[in-house]
């Protein structure tokens, strides 16, 4: 083989060599990087689709549930709610035997324009009957729910803990019902 045909040669083969090179960089890697993006999303919708039909299916239930919350949660007006809270709370003191130095209750609206009532109560009582009033609170038909709790120690051995715990209740509009 001369030379002329030689360097024709090796001529086309850089030539095919850089052609590859340039189709593997910039059509073929791009292209299967994206299928492979496609791929991903296409499982996380077909996860969404399988979740939200089984949210359809159970619809029924969800709404049951609902009603049933909205009917046992706090009254629709501002006096009989927090005379409800406030003797659900005298309740829930005497059964687990916490003795209470405060008790304030404050009305509050929310960004969403949702009225709820926040109350901050301080008492004192051992663990085991903070434990049963704070349960008592948060498992009572009454929609509230602990948004924080403080215990201090009272004395030196630790038998009377101090209790400072700010719970809240939602009241909706009756639209919303």
């Amino acid at each position: 083989m001369n030379s002329v045909n030689r360097e024709k040669v090796l001529l086309i083969a850089a030539a095919v060599a850089v052609v590859v090179l340039f189709g593997d960089k910039f059509v073929l890697g791009p292209l299967l990087l994206s299928w492979d993006d496609r791929s991903i999303r296409i499982e996380e919708l077909e996860k969404k689709v399988v979740r939200g039909r089984a949210l359809m299916e159970r619809e029924s239930a969800i709404r049951r549930r609902w009603m049933q919350m909205w009917q046992s949660g706090i009254p629709k007006t501002k006096s009989v709610s927090e005379n409800q809270v406030l003797e659900s709370v005298d309740r829930w003191a005497s059964d687990s035997r916490i003795s209470f130095t405060a008790i304030k209750p404050n009305w509050r609206e929310s960004d969403q324009g949702h009225l709820m009532l926040e109350c901050r109560a301080n008492g004192y009582g051992g663990l085991e009957e903070i434990a049963r009033f704070i349960h008592a609170l948060e498992s009572d038909s009454l929609a509230l729910k602990v948004d924080t709790l403080e215990l201090t120690q009272r004395d030196d051995q630790g038998s009377s803990i101090g209790m400072n715990v700010n719970f809240s209740g939602l009241l909706l509009p009756e639209e919303l019902r």
